[in-house]
């Protein structure tokens, strides 16, 4: 029961941006919530990344010779780097989506829902 409340709360507040933007282009509604989406995921997940490659950073940097912990601490710093460029992929397919929406061509930063 709980997980279904949680559910309905998490969709009612992606929801919410355009029940209260009733009177704006429902593409443009859509847009504005796809930009707060791409912003978060930015945020967490380079963020995420980015301590994950400190910490395989350092992790190699005290291996102390010891080839096994040098190779786990390899293999971190790999998953980090793919990681960060999975996110820039997504951020930049989430754009392209976005260009295509408003007919208004890739724009990385700023918000190109705006009419």
């Amino acid at each position: 029961m709980k997980k279904a409340l949680v559910a309905v709360f998490g969709l009612s507040l992606l929801v919410l941006p355009l029940v209260a933007s009733a009177q704006v282009d429902p593409v443009v509604a859509i847009c504005n919530v796809l930009v707060v989406i791409r912003d978060i995921v930015l945020a967490v997940g380079l963020g995420i990344a980015v301590i994950i490659l400190i910490i395989g950073g350092i992790q190699y940097m005290t291996a102390g010779g010891d080839a096994e912990k040098a190779k786990s601490a390899r293999g971190l710093i790999i998953n980090a780097i793919i990681g960060i460029v999975i996110i820039f992929a997504a951020a930049f397919i989430l754009a392209l989506v976005m260009g295509f929406m408003t007919r208004s061509g890739i724009t990385m930063f700023g918000n190109p829902c705006t009419p």
